[in-house]
Order: structure tokens, then sequence, then C-alpha cells
């Protein structure tokens, strides 16, 4: 948790003052009544302080120059490009899916039609005559 939070829970926690306004305060942060008395402690030792002053002295990040925002700004175009290129690419993959499954059922019912599955013994004559061309027996 920042310094900064717990100098804003402290300042409600001493605001509280009401009956049961603190073990209230204590369940809204999931906090115990530990670690308020060591940020309590701390706080009172000046410990807070020195902390938001290191915090604030601190070395600032290096900022992007030029070359580097540039950079930045052909990866995002990329990026972006990409993502469309991979919706276009899902779309043909779910049409060329939808075509297999046309072409296979249609190729699966024009065999079916082809070879009827009567067995021989009821066949009439001329289907008798037909079905032993079909599969080249004489």
């Amino acid at each position: 948790m920042t310094v900064a939070y717990k100098i804003e829970f402290l300042q409600a926690w001493d605001q509280a003052v009401e009956r049961g306004a603190k073990t209230r305060l204590l369940r809204e942060n999931s906090l115990g009544h530990n670690t308020v008395r060591r940020w309590i402690k701390a706080r009172d030792q000046g410990q807070f302080t020195a902390a938001m002053t290191a915090a604030a002295t601190q070395i600032p990040r290096s900022k992007m120059d030029n070359r580097d925002r540039a950079e930045l700004l052909r990866l995002r175009k990329e990026n972006e490009r990409l993502k469309r290129k991979v919706v276009q690419a899902e779309a043909a993959q779910e049409i060329l899916g939808k075509a297999f499954e046309l072409l296979d059922g249609i190729t699966k019912s024009s065999t079916e039609e082809l070879d009827p599955k009567i067995p021989p013994a009821l066949m009439s004559a001329e289907q008798y005559a037909l079905w032993l061309e079909r599969n080249n027996i004489s």
C-alpha cells in the first residue's frame, strides 16, 4: 500500500469518532487493528513524511526522444494492421470451413444416389443389371 493511501486512511481514522466508525473503516478497507497501530506509530515518528520527500526527489524516468516516439508510432500502426489481418484470416477460415462442409455434403449425397443401399437380392432385374455394370461384375 502506498504512503498516500496510508495517510489518507489515517486521516479518515482520526475523523471516525462515532460509535463503531473505526471498526467499519477497518472492515471497508480489509485491515486489522495491528496494521493501523503500526501506521499510526510510523506517522508519529515522521516516517511517512520522509518517505514522501524521498519519492518526490527521485530522478524522473528518462523521457522518450523523437526516435523512440517514431518507433512507438510505427509499432502501434503495425499492431493495428496485424489485428485487422487476423480478423480477415479468421473470417476467411470460417468461410472455407463452411464451404468444405457444403461440398462434403454434396459429395456424400451424390455418391449415395449412385449406389443405392438396396440389397441385390431385392432389386428388380433392371436395377440388378445396372448394379452389375456399376460394380464391373459380369
